[in-house]
């Protein structure tokens, strides 16, 4: 019995495709595990991680910032917009100490927050405890919300 195949040149090309596909994800998984240098750990998502919420006079963002201390930290407050800009610093080791295991990231980092409203940036408030960084930012007047009165004739 003879076997034939037809030649279907696109169909070679779609697995060679899901091939590269799949090694380009199985990489991206590898890679995800591996420190990227200096102490860094690749991150999943931005550093600092922030909580930002609202009520009818503020808007409230905290940012998690173990191990930063507020030497270290730059705040700027314009229009719609809070910039934060420091530096994580490296552990002290004593001399000639070997590290067994190295988890623990440092670096600088910078994070940009837009906010749906301008702040009143001459009353904005930050403190830093505990690892947790928590800004209040009053809104503008222009940006609360106002009552308006309805007349009747």
């Amino acid at each position: 019995m003879i076997l034939s195949r037809g030649f279907y040149p696109l169909g070679s090309w779609r697995g060679a495709l899901g091939e590269m596909d799949r090694l380009r994800r199985e990489m991206g998984r590898v890679l995800g595990a591996l420190p990227s240098g200096e102490g860094q750990s690749w991150e999943t998502g931005a550093f600092p991680p922030i909580n930002l919420r609202e009520d009818a006079d503020r808007f409230l963002l905290s940012a998690e910032l173990p191990g930063v201390s507020s030497q270290d930290i730059e705040l700027s407050v314009k229009g719609k917009q809070v910039s934060l800009h420091g530096r994580r610093q490296p552990p002290e080791a004593p001399e000639g100490a070997r590290f067994h295991r190295r988890e623990r990231g440092w670096a600088e980092f910078n994070r940009v927050v837009g906010l749906p409203a301008e702040v009143d940036q001459d009353k904005v408030e930050a403190r830093l405890s505990d690892g947790v960084l928590q800004i209040v930012l009053p809104k503008a007047e222009a940006a609360k919300p106002r009552k308006i009165a309805i007349s009747a004739d």
